[in-house]
């Protein structure tokens, strides 16, 4: 038995020594992917622009501005503007096909990076068919002549963003006045709940005791209530990807896109707290509630609790590692949150969804703790925090002493 016993622990310690290097190199690899993804050659649309066309002739109009082409199909001959956008998931690519006077005739999606359980909303093409009939030269603008489309707001400022873009290229070809405006800052009530929300979750330690059980609980359902169904903006390893890549939106488009991760990582570095997982998380929020009704808190396997912080972690390394490397960050995004909040999911969402559900009646947190890519993140960058200020700390000792 002892001999088994030392086994064992020997076992143990080799595990534990070979720990750092496997951490080095899921962070290489991580890097390395990183890189590949930002330095990725710019995408030839020429491929999808003949999906949107197939059977036509399609010339690139090299002495215009921005990429136009010239489509010939049969005996129709138009002129066809990309535009880019920044969508919730990433950059989207539309088509603006415009007849010889510069009037828009159709629009198109040639590519994007959404969540396919958001994109879904505009299969029936009523969104693009708002810009059909207008000059090259209208503003275009989202909320002036265009109606977004409810529980996709982000998607829709993309896509009017890059039909925007689009149009206003060929009107410059075409020689039309450029008398559009320009977008101004949208700072809306939507804006304003979402600042409002993390600065009541920043606040919630500072309200007397008798009142804490009270202020959590309207808190709770403030963030299930506005982010999860209301503003449609819950945070995902999605939206962290699409950052690191790059892909920022307009700020005075979508601002709502800043505020919550202005609000979930300023939190974290300035505060050191992580008010999104803990408050905030429509998700997490639902969990306790169902916990709370059934009652229940069965302890994790002795076994699967040891190993929880591996599989989130592994989870994590999977979603960024297909985030990075398909420079699309609905790739890695595999939270149920779209399909419960949005009533609409994709693929593994359908499973996950029910399995998170059901394992949060007998165990608590058991999506956050076994899961969830976005909270394991978040933690990491706590952890980094401290480790940060432990080493100023340190050094500050050393330059005294010396």
């Amino acid at each position: 038995m002892k001999q088994s016993n030392n086994r064992g622990s020997n076992a143990s310690r080799a595990d534990t020594n070979r720990l750092p290097w496997l951490q080095r190199l899921c962070w290489l690899s991580l890097l390395a992917a990183l890189v590949v993804g930002l330095v990725w050659r710019q995408p030839d649309h020429r491929l999808p622009l003949q999906g949107v066309f197939p059977g036509a002739e399609i010339q690139r109009l090299a002495e215009a501005s921005g990429e136009q082409y010239r489509v010939t199909l049969g005996n129709q001959v138009m002129t066809v503007s990309l535009g880019q956008g920044q969508g919730y998931g990433g950059p989207l690519v539309s088509a603006v096909i415009l007849d010889e006077r510069g009037r828009v005739q159709d629009t198109r999606l040639v590519s994007h990076k959404e969540t396919p359980g958001y994109l879904f909303r505009f299969a029936d093409g009523k969104f693009l068919r708002q810009f059909r009939g207008h000059m090259a030269n209208s503003d275009f603008l989202l909320g002036q002549g265009v109606d977004a489309l409810s529980g996709a707001t982000l998607t829709s400022r993309g896509l009017t963003s890059s039909i925007r873009q689009g149009a206003h290229q060929a009107a410059a070809g075409l020689g039309l006045t450029r008398s559009w405006a320009e977008p101004e800052l949208h700072f809306g009530l939507k804006e304003l709940l979402a600042v409002l929300l993390f600065v009541a979750a920043a606040l919630s330690r500072r309200v007397p005791r008798a009142y804490q059980g009270r202020y959590n609980r309207v808190l709770s359902a403030a963030s299930v209530v506005l982010i999860g169904y209301w503003l449609n903006s819950a945070l995902s390893i999605g939206l962290i990807g699409s950052m690191l890549l790059g892909y920022f939106p307009s700020p005075a488009q979508q601002p709502l896109w800043y505020i919550m991760l202005a609000g979930t990582l300023g939190a974290i570095l300035l505060l050191g707290r992580n008010l999104y997982c803990s408050q905030l998380c429509p998700f997490h929020q639902i969990q306790k509630w169902l916990q709370r009704i059934s009652g229940l808190n069965l302890a994790l396997h002795p076994a699967l609790k040891r190993r929880a912080k591996w599989l989130a972690n592994g989870l994590l390394w999977l979603s960024l590692m297909l985030i990075f490397l398909s420079r699309t960050p609905a790739m890695g995004a595999y939270e149920p949150f779209s399909m419960l909040f949005s009533l609409d999911g994709l693929g593994v969402q359908w499973y996950l969804l029910p399995l998170s559900l059901l394992g949060a009646f007998v165990v608590s947190d058991f999506w956050c703790r076994l899961f969830c890519p976005l909270g394991r993140f978040l933690t990491l960058m706590l952890e980094l925090r401290a480790k940060g200020r432990r080493f100023l700390s340190g050094a500050r000792i050393i330059g005294r002493r010396s």
